[in-house]
């Protein structure tokens, strides 16, 4: 440092680290007697081990310094090949930050000492991604043998979804898919999204790429519907018959409750409850003559046929606490009435059976015990058998009292309190009429002063009164009207 060593002087030391194209020649006179490394450590390896610890920390050191001004390639180049030689973990936040690594030479280092990740990261910071890709895939596929990342897959994946070269996604698409499909998917998944609007990295470019690959289709269109909530009919239909086709496939093969199967399910009903896109009578089509009885209930309620519904849920499926649930969900954010009905069906269902079912019965008495508020218990009370007694729907007719009187004092609080706001407004309107005139036998007409015999009068506008027959000239109205001083409002 103190003599300004030019930083090639130390680097020319240790053989093959400048590169091939380094234009360096040593100062002469020279400023020692060795040749190289292997003069000065006389074969030592632990001495030249050392030796080339130094340098790396040195040249570390002093490459963002002065001392490296017109000398980046030389020093990152010695640095890079000192670090691939050492095996050193720096040899990567070299590559992955600013540096001036010459290609050439670099990657035949690299090359030799089996860096192969690392020269991909080479060739990717020249521009030269096409062929990182083809180095990376070949270490993956077992080509060429380099552990230095056990996750290379992942980073493929990562490193072509964030990549603007679209030929190379592409390219390298069908690869990533057939490795691992739902994986693979997330080079368009994790896609910036400004970027799938304008090229040709686009949804249905992207659908037809996955056609032979079912769950990453599956898996895209997911993505599509829950994630971008694209509202496209297409799309949501598209999903539904895949996960329909899916279920049946799995249907066909085994008998049990599959794993799988449950999930799909699980599925299908939720974006069949909660997306209004899709093409109901083409998904109800496909569902009928199979044992998918939920999903045809579904379906039914989106078309408002919700007696068709009901009646699959209570007679084919025995599933009482889904009817409940059907009502609960097909009233989300509607009216009361809208709700009401739905619950009125469901109980019409239960008490008009095509044979008598004791099990319906009970159903019938819990869903009224359990949805006290939900019914209209005058119409309940016609509709329910005879002989039904009063301690069988007594938690009915609690609650149902219970409502009747909330609603009563309720009306009778909104009633009071429309009645004190009328009040104020009568109030209002008494004080908007301004001061009452008075007649009293003691006023005298300001036109011929005498007092006034009965209640009639005129009143002018500057508040004088006088009779109806004196208000009949004229020429005293007019001349009255004149010397008003203050018009009043008042008539």
């Amino acid at each position: 440092r103190s003599g300004q060593l030019d930083v090639r002087e130390l680097i020319s030391l240790y053989p093959f680290l400048l590169p091939t194209s380094s234009s360096f020649i040593r100062s002469h006179p020279p400023l020692h007697e060795y040749a190289d490394l292997n003069q000065l450590t006389q074969g030592d390896q632990e001495k030249m081990t050392k030796c080339k610890r130094f340098l790396m920390s040195y040249l570390n050191e002093v490459r963002s310094t002065e001392v490296a001004n017109g000398y980046k390639e030389d020093i990152d180049t010695a640095l890079l090949k000192l670090y691939a030689e050492a095996n050193h973990e720096s040899l990567l936040d070299l590559l992955v930050s600013e540096n001036f690594c010459l290609l050439t030479d670099s990657a035949a280092w690299l090359e030799k000492h089996k860096k192969y990740f690392a020269l991909g990261l080479l060739y990717h910071y020249n521009g030269q991604d096409a062929a990182a890709l083809q180095l990376w895939v070949k270490i993956v596929d077992g080509d060429i043998q380099d552990s230095t990342r056990s996750d290379l897959y992942e980073y493929i994946v990562d490193f072509l979804t964030f990549c603007s070269d679209q030929d190379l996604v592409w390219k390298y698409s069908e690869w990533v898919l057939q490795k691992n499909e739902e994986v693979g998917v997330q080079i368009f998944t994790k896609r910036p999204l400004e970027e799938q609007e304008k090229n040709s990295i686009n949804p249905d470019n992207i659908i037809s790429c996955l056609n032979k690959y079912p769950k990453a289709r599956v898996r895209y269109l997911e993505h599509l519907v829950w994630e971008r909530k694209i509202e496209k009919e297409k799309y949501h239909t598209h999903l539904a018959v895949l996960y329909l086709e899916a279920i049946l496939q799995l249907k066909s093969v085994t008998t049990d409750k599959h794993t799988e199967t449950t999930a799909l399910l699980l599925k299908l009903r939720s974006l069949l409850q909660k997306s209004d896109l899709y093409r109901i009578h083409f998904i109800l089509d496909k569902i009928q003559g199979t044992d998918l009885h939920m999903e045809s209930a579904i379906l039914y309620g989106k078309l408002e046929e919700h007696e068709k519904a009901l009646h699959i849920l209570v007679h084919e499926l025995k599933d009482f606490h889904a009817a409940e649930e059907y009502c609960m969900w097909n009233s989300e954010n509607r009216d009361t009435q809208y709700r009401r009905r739905l619950f009125h069906m469901l109980l019409s269902v239960y008490l008009n059976p095509g044979t008598p079912d004791h099990a319906l019965v009970v159903a019938a008495v819990d869903l009224l015990n359990k949805h006290a508020a939900e019914f209209d218990a005058a119409l309940v009370l016609q509709l329910v058998p005879q002989s039904w007694s009063v301690q069988l729907l007594s938690p009915f007719l609690a609650g149902a009292v219970r409502q009747s009187i909330h609603t009563r004092r309720m009306t009778q609080a909104a009633l009071g309190l429309a009645q004190a706001e009328n009040l104020i407004y009568k109030y209002e309107k008494v004080k908007q009429k301004g001061t009452p005139i008075l007649l009293s036998d003691k006023k005298v007409c300001q036109v011929c002063q005498n007092p006034f015999c009965e209640p009639v009068f005129v009143r002018y506008p500057n508040g004088g009164m006088v009779h109806t027959h004196c208000a009949a000239n004229r020429h005293l109205n007019s001349n009255l009207t004149h010397h008003s001083s203050s018009p009043s409002n008042q008539t």
